[in-house]
């Protein structure tokens, strides 16, 4: 564990106002109690308070403003990078949250790089000091870091930042430990990240769209593009972070293909939302690939196999014609 960095930030609430106080910043040094402290942070170990966010994708790319910020300030840790994340949290920080310190800590750890982002909230204080003349009160009206239990922060973690800096963890200690109370003002506002699915939570949702599509629009091409793609799937996107958009973009799926989809969404912003693909839930929800033919021939096979299984070769007009061979293991009489 090594920290390369560290850089403080005073930041006044600056949203909608033009004529917000200057933000204040400096690089802090590498010793002291400040540097031990925020070293206990840095290399903190897991905790029930912390929960997993992915940055959202911005307008349909691979982009996100303040991951962007993040990466920049972590390749090249100066001041005026991070000036520039301290500019974005002010401009989304209004008085209800209050003045704010913001530290950037910078550097490695493990094989890894790592960043973490943390904010003190103020607070008051009172100072008594005996001197020679008896005892001296004060009281303090700008008081940071009173206790280690009250702060907000970020952790990214990885050894390739710029490719695989869409996950990371988050702390709101001010928030009592329940992801419910996380403040939608260090998420949603600052981060612009939303809580991180499970792969197969996210797989699912990717599943089940697609089994909806297929069986509720009529058109033969869109359920051609959804019954090709869950044969590759599996294969292709095997433990790879995605997005549906990603999965329907990567197949090629037409743009009544991807309406279809994301109709079936219990909600629009859904279909940019990045989760892990978990190719064995995919095969455990969609196993099967069905293809019926208007002569009464249904063909069967396992969805990642089926065009292993049959081969298919096209025919006058519309028709196709399927080929398979084996050995019969089995018959039996179903319902349809």
């Amino acid at each position: 564990m090594a920290i390369n960095k560290i850089h403080a930030f005073l930041i006044h609430p600056g949203k909608n106002d033009p004529n917000a106080t200057a933000i204040s910043g400096d690089k802090l040094p590498n010793t002291g109690d400040l540097f031990e402290m925020l070293k206990a942070i840095y290399s903190a170990g897991p905790d029930a308070r912390d929960f997993d966010i992915t940055f959202n994708s911005n307008s349909g790319s691979q982009q996100n403003d303040c991951r962007d910020l993040m990466i920049a300030y972590q390749q090249d840790p100066k001041k005026k990078n991070g000036r520039a994340i301290a500019q974005r949290l002010q401009s989304m920080t209004d008085n209800r949250s209050g003045i704010g310190l913001l530290f950037l800590i910078s550097g490695n750890y493990g094989l890894n790089e790592r960043l973490v982002v943390s904010r003190f909230p103020t607070d008051q204080a009172i100072l008594a000091e005996v001197d020679s003349t008896g005892l001296d009160v004060e009281f303090l009206d700008r008081v940071f870091v009173k206790r280690m239990s009250s702060y907000k922060a970020l952790l990214l973690d990885d050894k390739n930042p710029a490719a695989n800096f869409w996950n990371g963890k988050v702390t709101d200690r001010q928030a009592g430990g329940s992801a419910e109370n996380i403040s939608d003002y260090w998420i949603g506002d600052f981060l612009d990240a939303d809580f991180t699915e499970t792969a197969a939570a996210g797989t699912k949702r990717l599943v089940v769209a697609l089994k909806n599509a297929i069986k509720n629009n009529p058109n033969l091409e869109v359920k051609g593009q959804i019954a090709s793609a869950t044969t590759l799937a599996p294969t292709t996107f095997k433990n790879k972070n995605t997005s549906i958009k990603e999965f329907c973009d990567h197949f090629g799926f037409s743009h009544s293909t991807q309406q279809t989809i994301k109709n079936f969404l219990k909600k629009p912003s859904l279909f940019e939302k990045k989760f892990k693909f978990d190719h064995k839930e995919f095969k455990d929800k969609a196993p099967y690939r069905t293809v019926e033919i208007d002569n009464g021939a249904i063909l069967t096979a396992p969805s990642e196999d089926f065009e292993k299984v049959f081969t298919v070769r096209e025919r006058k007009g519309d028709e196709v014609e399927y080929a398979t061979s084996g050995r019969i293991s089995d018959q039996r009489l179903t319902k349809k």
